[in-house]
């Protein structure tokens, strides 16, 4: 249901909400972590190998979806604690109109340019392992437009306070999918096809169910005849608040492309550790991005209801809340290194890559922590601009170290890793300097709509 956030104990508004996020944030990455595993044990190293390169070219097109859903819901969650419930209607129809419509091209574009941008843009030189990624990718790239529907409704729904829909959403995604890999890859020997059809069923599913949830639970989102329109200026503020968010995310996914051509350059063991790896660290990461979330959403209702205060006290309790749990997280990751590498089928010289990229990694959950959550502060505000320019300076600082390491001081293929806790410092220091700075205050959509009326 929908929960006003400008009442309450804002620690414990921010930890109810991002727990439910966190969960389905968790079940998210176990779908797509099912992928790797299962056509890792029960296809090849290769195919692993295949579909984690494949993995890194949707993370394009995802970055587009999450970028203008977050835009969407920056709107929608200040004109919600602004009360503007007219506005707010057109706001959500606007959104899901512009948002499907963007993924229903790319999904045509995706598909008919497979071949290239697996063989060209990420220089995939074994052609075993290319083919596998053309085959997983030109299925894969036909639910993207499901991508695009999901996270609008998604992005909607965090946006009234509603965060556990969004759990169920994924639980019944996450279930189709390992289900269906375990009948498409195992028992139709369908290889890197039967794991990518199922990834679109699963997502199918996922969107169907949420779309029919949002529609019957909640009132103010059921259109009459004539109410489900296009408004010009909700577009504008949409791509005004989305663009800078889809081109933060757009710019860290071509930095993982870039990242991934360096992987493939290290040859097939690279290749696979750099997807075990990934994986570890995409799950280590989601209760920090869960607080990201959660601050967002906790800033954003609180940024059109004028409630400084409570942003500054919410944003400190969200960043002790992450530290903590980093803490745990750290640990676990470290001592538990070798056994979950071991899950995706690796051995030998795999797993050792692997176990080093994990471990070295664990250490600076705790710096990710500061960063993530004071952007997610930022980003409710609507600082969005900033926000992107950090994240664009963290990649630039992290490819142009992985390059210089591998190529000028000879370091091998841990610089795919090693220079990741660069950027992350860099961007602690940004985001601060922003903060503490107060430049973000002013950056409230309602509020200068209200001043210029």
């Amino acid at each position: 249901m929908a929960k006003d956030m400008t009442v309450g104990r804002e620690w414990k508004l921010i930890l109810l909400f991002s727990l439910p996020v966190m969960i389905g944030n968790l079940l998210q990455q176990l779908y797509n972590t099912v992928d790797g595993i299962v056509v890792g044990n029960y296809v090849s190293e290769s195919a692993l190998a295949a579909v984690g390169s494949s993995g890194t070219l949707a993370m394009v097109f995802i970055a587009v979806a999450i970028g203008l859903g977050n835009g969407a819901g920056i709107m929608i969650s200040q004109l919600y604690g602004a009360k503007r419930m007219d506005e707010l209607k057109n706001a959500v129809s606007t959104s899901l109109i512009l948002l499907v419509s963007i993924g229903a091209i790319l999904s045509v574009l995706g598909f008919v340019f497979t071949g290239w941008l697996l063989n060209s843009l990420l220089r995939i030189k074994n052609s075993e392992i290319l083919q596998m990624a053309i085959d997983y990718f030109s299925i894969y790239a036909l639910g993207i437009v499901l991508q695009f529907a999901y996270n609008t409704i998604a992005s909607i729904l965090r946006a009234v306070g509603d965060s556990k829909a969004t759990l169920i959403f994924l639980g019944i995604s996450g279930v189709a999918n390992l289900l269906l890999d375990l009948v498409f890859v195992i028992q139709f020997k369908w290889g890197v096809a039967g794991a990518a059809i199922a990834t679109v069923i699963s997502q199918a599913a996922s969107t169907v169910v949420s779309a029919i949830y949002m529609f019957k639970r909640y009132p103010m989102f059921r259109f009459k005849r004539g109410e489900f329109v296009f408004d010009p200026d909700k577009c504008k503020l949409c791509l005004r608040l989305g663009i800078p968010t889809t081109l933060q995310h757009c710019v860290l996914s071509f930095g993982n492309v870039l990242m991934q051509r360096l992987v493939n350059s290290f040859g097939q063991a690279t290749m696979a550790a750099f997807t075990v790896g990934t994986r570890i660290e995409n799950y280590a990461t989601i209760p920090v991005l869960g607080f990201n979330i959660g601050a967002s959403n906790f800033t954003g209702q609180n940024m059109g209801a004028g409630n400084i205060g409570r942003i500054k006290k919410g944003w400190r309790g969200a960043v002790t809340m992450s530290f903590c749990v980093c803490v745990v997280i750290t640990t676990l990751t470290y001592t538990l290194a070798a056994p979950l590498a071991s899950l995706f089928g690796v051995e030998g010289e795999t797993l050792t890559q692997s176990v080093e990229f994990i471990r070295f990694l664990s250490f600076f959950y705790l710096v990710f922590s500061f960063y993530i959550v004071t952007s997610g502060v930022l980003q409710g505000a609507g600082d969005v601009l900033f926000t992107s320019l950090c994240t664009a300076t963290s990649l630039f600082v992290r490819v142009t170290c992985s390059y210089t390491m591998a190529y000028v001081f000879d370091v091998g293929y841990s610089s795919v890793w090693k220079a990741v806790p660069v950027g992350w410092t860099i961007c602690i220091m940004m985001v601060f300097i922003r903060f503490f700075g107060g430049k973000w205050q002013t950056k409230g959509i309602v509020k200068r709509e209200v001043q210029t009326e």
